[in-house]
């Protein structure tokens, strides 16, 4: 191998002498990879260990007649930097197989550009789109300096951090970095609040010392919890910013990173070498495929900035599994008709605590789980599991009729008795058990108890189980969450040549498993599949197929198209197929899931938004290489935006994603009303049977029970009959049984003379709950010109005096005016049968509630006038008065306009009234400065109840990043218990709203002005849930 100058000429004057072989095929892919396993390895010669960049350059006068894609990645994954030379290739193959920005298309000059590229800083490579979507977060690296690291790979570690940082968006308000360093003893190199400036950081990460000696992992990781992660040092927990800590050692060594979990930190754990692949797992956060990373040498850590830019039984444990099942009881709507939890805890012998009648609300559960005391002896779970069907027995004859049943095991050992029969028999009553395991459990008893290895789980540490409470929650919340939620869902997959084989079935089969868990009819959920490479690939259009059955086999029979990755032109091509025109219901919810594992080579946003405008909600899903910023792009929200790290990963992702594109509601959801429907069963109604179905829907989306949701039912035509009142029925099976064995009594169509009739089933005789301030609503439901039109004025008038909300609802050819007259000419209550979603019902009655709105030049005229329209519509979902809910206002841009304080308006008219004749004065967009000037508006002298305990809300609604920090001005407001609920329309800073917020519930995003109306119920629903609220 030549070594010197003249050595390497002599073997470049051979090279020249080789004779061309044109007919010969160009196999560049094989290349490569000959590369990367034959000349970059330390026996030929490569110094990466010493920390010397690795450079390929390729240069190639045509495009390879083998593939390119894998072989162009993984050589890339190792760490070397690839540079193209294109003398005749096509830019679309050099953009795949070189680095950017390494990418030339001409001799010219070349000779000093590569010059510059060779001498060019380590740390300039790392600036790559993913790393920029790391936008908010306190990252602390705890980097092992032992003696057994050595100096030259401690250098690899300066390498390491140094490129890690520079990719990330370094400042007071974005992403703070700490850095602690141990050997016998940990020593906090850099705080969170120690540098303010990244270029500072950068520096004095390159004369980072390296002391060698011992090692103790475990003091490391409890020093960075007590004397870090804390807000006197600079952590903004308090404020809701991810805690990450980076743990960078050779994993040989025992640790405790349980308790650094505890306290909220996310934990990457990084080997090298030699790392002992179990501690490791112990150490990372779940799930180990995402937080933990082996790599062979420390040479290969600059291979995982790119992943790490983007991701028997102790007293604590108990406390664990306590915290564990209150967080998961806290997630269900909680009550005698409802859900019901009980709990057996056992050791030699199992021990009822409570069953499931003993408890009806949240507050005593909670108080009935703090109070277990943990018990020693053995683990006989089989025989626990035994003691448990006498339990399920006594809960149906307690609740009368059946209901779906679970039973939740959490184990850390082996059980020292037979669990396989016992599992039987419980499950063989219709109990479907969840079976976790901690620490020692066994895997196969765990099985065994579930009977399913979906419903297994294990994890290494107690801390671990509460991403395993999500999993179990949304596996049960998904069972019929699908159920009459129509809607059209189109997959849009990435089938270019850079996937493996292997990862295009686990795609096909991801998609095989969403189709399965949606409700797939003619009058449901429709689904088309389209493939994308450099070309489009149509698998099949939403309304080719109606059965699961034939959807499954036509994935089956897809095959991978090849080529490069051409995204926004696929987004662009795909859109159509949402049209009426191509098979889609453009009226009903419409969805695209794109699935890609590589940086686009097009353009993506504008294609994203154009489809997005139509109506089109996209859901983003990144694996391996996928470039973050253009999922952001694609999705326009970070809540519908996943990377996974492999394709493995998206089975977790099945069940989640099903339920979210079924449903936008929660398990549990708050409301409270008295509903009466009052349906036009006339001759003119032609599909009762939908009319129906719509019914049963809404009351499927709805609590119904004694304290929570009424509901009553007239049926008419010539004239009114009722068929049961609002205190009738008090469990949702009842009321939906109803339903279903209605008669169309057929006749004419007396709309006006059935209002009148409904009034007095309001009342309290006929179950009423008008004198407890339940809301009253009236849902008239018809699809046809009323017979006695002239007399709709009357009666409407009349429920609305009353208090009576009446929505009328139009089936195929309503008349809209008279919708609207029923209505009272309130738009808002006119409605066709998917949106029931906007009714706004609270069960709270007092709060005080500021809207700051954003009137900055980047809103225009319309969307202005919509901002307006909107805010109304939120203050009209709650009770205006000086003794119920008070409404402030303030507008803000580069300053604050003070419009009305909380004691100003006592009625919701005048409030309205006022907001519609605001006026826009532009400039730019200073959230801090307005969120410090609003603080005024919750003092008692400008009305603020928070002396007395009364709820305080701030609404903060805008279009753009703020021109100004943000971070202390929310401290400020969530010191003095104030609740703050963004509201961003188009292209807003997602974790700047976060850090506001300082809850990713009280964080709403649109994609423009025309949206919001779709999130008005759950702006409204999350007000009045909030815990301060309910204090």
């Amino acid at each position: 191998m030549p070594q010197t100058r003249i050595e390497t000429l002599n073997g470049l004057k051979r090279l020249r002498q080789r004779k061309l072989q044109p007919n010969e095929p160009r196999n560049l892919g094989k290349a490569l990879m000959y590369a990367s396993t034959n000349l970059f390895t330390s026996d030929a010669g490569s110094r990466a260990e010493q920390g010397y960049r690795q450079f390929l350059v390729v240069i190639s006068g045509k495009d390879s007649d083998d593939p390119v894609y894998r072989e162009s990645r993984l050589i890339k994954s190792s760490g070397i930097t690839v540079v193209g030379l294109s003398l005749g290739a096509s830019m679309q193959e050099m953009r795949i197989v070189a680095t950017p920005p390494y990418i030339y298309q001409s001799f010219t000059n070349i000779v000093p550009i590569m010059r510059a590229v060779f001498e060019r800083e380590e740390a300039e490579t790392a600036l790559t789109g993913d790393c920029k979507a790391a936008k908010l977060a306190d990252i602390v690296f705890i980097v092992d300096e032992s003696g057994i690291i050595g100096p030259p790979n401690f250098q690899l570690v300066h390498t390491f951090l140094h490129s890690i940082v520079n990719g990330l968006e370094v400042s007071t308000s974005r992403v703070r970095i700490g850095i602690v360093m141990y050997n016998e003893m940990a020593t906090a190199q850099v705080y969170l609040n120690t540098f303010n400036n990244k270029d500072e950081l950068l520096k004095y990460i390159k004369i980072l010392p390296y002391n060698g000696g011992g090692t103790k992992t475990g003091e490391a990781l409890k020093f960075a919890l007590e004397k870090v992660f804390i807000k006197q040092k600079g952590s903004r927990k308090e404020s809701g910013v991810q805690q990450v800590a980076v743990v960078i050692t050779d994993g040989r060594r025992k640790h405790a990173a349980a308790e650094l979990r505890r306290a909220g930190v996310t934990v990457y754990a990084v080997g090298v070498k030699d790392a002992n692949h179990a501690q490791l797992v112990e150490m990372a956060s779940y799930p180990p495929n995402k937080y933990m990373f082996i790599v062979d040498s420390f040479a290969k850590l600059k291979s995982l900035e790119q992943s790490l830019q983007k991701r028997s039984i102790h007293p604590n444990d108990f406390k664990d599994m306590k915290k564990f099942m209150i967080e998961f009881l806290n997630t269900f709507r909680i009550g005698p008709e409802h859900v019901r939890i009980g709990v057996v805890k056992y050791s030699d012998a199992p021990d009822l605590e409570f069953d499931l009648t003993a408890h009806s609300d949240v507050q005593s559960l909670e108080n009935a789980v703090e109070a277990i005391r943990q018990q020693g002896g053995g683990a006989e779970t089989g025989r626990a599991l035994t003691s448990m069907v006498p339990h399920y027995d006594r809960a149906l004859f307690t609740r009368g009729h059946e209901v779906p049943e679970y039973l939740v095991v959490i184990t850390d050992g082996k059980s020292s008795d037979e669990v396989k029969v016992p599992a039987e028999q419980v499950r063989a009553q219709g109990v479907t058990i969840y079976a976790i395991g901690v620490k020692s459990a066994d895997p196969v008893q765990l099985q065994e108890i579930a009977g399913d290895p979906k419903r297994t789980f294990f994890v290494n540490n107690f801390d671990a189980l509460m991403p395993i409470k999500d999993d179990i929650i949304t596996d049960i919340c998904s069972t019929e969450a699908c159920n009459d939620k129509p809607g059209d869902l189109l997959f849009l997959i990435d089938s270019s040549g850079s996937i493996d084989p292997q990862d295009y079935k686990k795609m096909k089969a991801f998609m095989k498993s969403v189709i399965t868990k949606s409700a797939v009819a003619q009058d449901n959920v429709h689904v088309g599949v389209m493939q994308f490479s450099t070309i489009q690939q149509l698998a099949f259009p939403l309304n080719q197929y109606y059965s699961k059955e034939e959807m499954l086999n036509a994935i089956t029979a897809m095959q991978q198209v090849g080529g490069g990755t051409l995204t926004g032109e696929a987004i662009t091509d795909v859109s159509q197929y949402f049209d009426g025109l191509r098979g889609g219901r453009p009226g009903m919810r419409q969805t695209l899931i794109v699935i890609t594992d590589g940086e686009a080579q097009d353009e993506v946003k504008e294609p994203a938004v154009a489809l997005r405008n139509k109506g089109v909600e996209i859901y983003a899903i990144g694996v391996v290489d996928a470039n973050t910023t253009q999922l952001l792009e694609i999705s326009g929200s970070a809540k519908r935006t996943y990377t996974e790290r492999d394709f493995d990963a998206l089975k977790d992702l099945e069940i989640e994603l099903a339920l979210e594109l079924c449903t936008n509601t929660d398990c549990k959801k708050t409301e409270k009303a008295d509903i009466i429907f009052l349906v036009d069963g006339s001759t003119s109604i032609t599909k009762f049977r939908s009319m129906q179905k719509f019914m049963s829907s809404m009351v499927n989306q709805t609590i119904v029970g004694k304290d929570l949701t009424h509901f009553g039912l007239i049926l008419y035509s010539t004239d009114p009959n009722s068929v049961f009142t609002l205190k009738q029925y008090s469990s949702k099976r009842e009321v939906l049984r109803a339903i279903q064995e209605l008669k169309s009594p057929y006749g004419d169509t007396y709309t006006g003379k059935a209002l009148a009739y409904s009034l007095p089933f309001f009342n309290k005789d006929n179950g009423g709950r008008a004198d407890l301030n339940v809301p009253q609503i009236l849902m008239v439901i018809t699809d046809g010109d009323a017979t006695d039109r002239h007399s709709l004025v009357a009666p409407s008038v009349a429920l609305r005096e009353h208090g009576i909300s009446v929505f009328s609802i139009g089936v195929e050819g309503a008349n809209k005016t008279q919708l609207e007259i029923m209505a009272g000419h309130d738009s808002s209550k006119v409605f066709y049968v998917d949106n029931f979603q906007a009714l706004e019902i609270c069960e709270k009655q007092q709060a005080d509630l500021v809207f700051l709105l954003d009137q900055s030049g980047s809103i225009n005229q319309e969307d202005y006038t919509i901002m307006k329209k909107f805010t109304t519509d939120l203050v009209n979902s709650f009770k205006v008065s000086e003794n119920l809910v008070r409404v402030g206002l303030a507008q803000f841009s580069d300053d604050v306009i003070d419009e009305f304080d909380l004691n100003q308006f006592n009625s919701q008219d005048v409030v309205n009234k006022h907001i519609l004749s605001m006026t826009q004065r532009g400039g730019g967009t200073n959230i801090g400065r307005a969120l410090d000037s609003i603080r005024g508006y919750f003092e008692a002298l400008r009305g603020s109840r928070r002396s007395a305990g009364i709820s305080q809300n701030l609404v903060l609604i805008t279009d753009g990043q703020s021109q100004d920090d943000v971070e202390d001005a929310a401290d400020g407001l969530m010191a003095l218990g104030i609740e703050v609920f963004a509201i961003g329309i188009g292209n807003v800073h997602d974790l700047e709203l976060l850090q506001i917020t300082g809850a990713a519930e009280r964080l709403f995003t649109v994609n423009n002005f025309g949206s919001l109306d779709e999130i008005k119920q759950k702006v409204v629903e999350t007000i009045c849930e909030s815990t301060l609220y309910k204090a």
